[in-house]
């Protein structure tokens, strides 16, 4: 191929192929050369304007999540403000009252104590009252007793008695009868009264001893009843209205056990013992005054 026509293409204009198609060619490459950096220029002026675009957005989100944490910030700080002021008021108020709760406890000290001093004072009071009264019942008994003998005794101008029927036993002016045969408490004091007696009341520990020491291995119906009020025993009573005054108890009685042992019936150990009044294994004593 000829290529004499032309020539290496390098910057001198020596170098441009000659022609028209030449020139064309040599017109459009410095034309492009030309328009590169500009075309670079606006892609990166396109880029920083996005960029920056991007950027004022980001920035103008971030003031505004900045002032919302400005405000939510004024917020919590008022809150907690608040609560301190709270806490400090609540503190206040726990040391108050933890003051005034020791001072109760030490106003209940001695309350307690003084309380448990007359506890201690009323029991011995009771104690010795207790004590006084039955030994005024037990005198009240003896000049009862004394007083129906002299009675007696001045009816008949003399000090002489009538002897006990047969099968009774005498006893400081009062005949006794230890029957041989069982029966329930009411049908033994039916029995007393039919022999113009009642069931036997024990006024004293001589009496207590003298029956002890006549039974004959049995129990014996005694003329004493538990008086109850709303189911629940509030006193024992004799045939003749007395309330109890002297009293034999057997260890652990009376208990009343399922709340029906309303009589009271003698051990053959000569010991007390409560007892439901239905019991038919039981004999019982009689008592009546001697005639003077």
């Amino acid at each position: 191929m000829d290529n004499s026509g032309y020539r290496k293409w390098n910057d001198n204009s020596e170098d441009v192929p000659r022609g028209h198609w030449a020139c064309w060619e040599h017109w459009r490459y410095k034309s492009l050369a030309k328009l590169a950096p500009v075309v670079v220029l606006g892609l990166w002026v396109l880029v920083l304007s996005i960029l920056l675009s991007k950027a004022s957005k980001e920035r103008g989100e971030l003031l505004d999540h900045q002032d919302l944490l400005k405000a939510n910030a004024s917020k919590q700080a008022t809150t907690l403000e608040v609560l301190q002021k709270k806490v400090g008021s609540c503190r206040t108020s726990c040391s108050e009252a933890q003051a005034q709760l020791q001072t109760t406890q030490a106003e209940l000290g001695v309350a307690q104590k003084t309380l448990l001093e007359q506890g201690n004072a009323l029991s011995e009071l009771r104690e010795r009252v207790t004590k006084d009264v039955a030994q005024a019942c037990r005198d009240h008994e003896d000049i009862r007793s004394e007083l129906l003998r002299a009675l007696e005794s001045a009816k008949l101008g003399n000090h002489t008695c009538e002897p006990c029927p047969t099968s009774w036993m005498p006893f400081e002016g009062s005949c006794y009868l230890f029957s041989d045969t069982q029966v329930k408490w009411e049908a033994a004091q039916k029995s007393c009264v039919d022999a113009g007696a009642h069931l036997v009341i024990v006024g004293g520990l001589e009496e207590q001893t003298f029956l002890t020491a006549n039974t004959r291995g049995f129990g014996y119906w005694l003329g004493l009843k538990a008086v109850r009020h709303q189911g629940k025993i509030q006193s024992y009573e004799w045939v003749d209205g007395v309330q109890l005054n002297f009293s034999h108890w057997n260890v652990g009685e009376p208990n009343d056990s399922r709340g029906v042992e309303n009589c009271i019936m003698m051990l053959r150990t000569g010991l007390w013992n409560d007892a439901p009044c239905d019991n038919e294994n039981d004999n019982w004593i009689c008592e009546k005054r001697r005639k003077c």
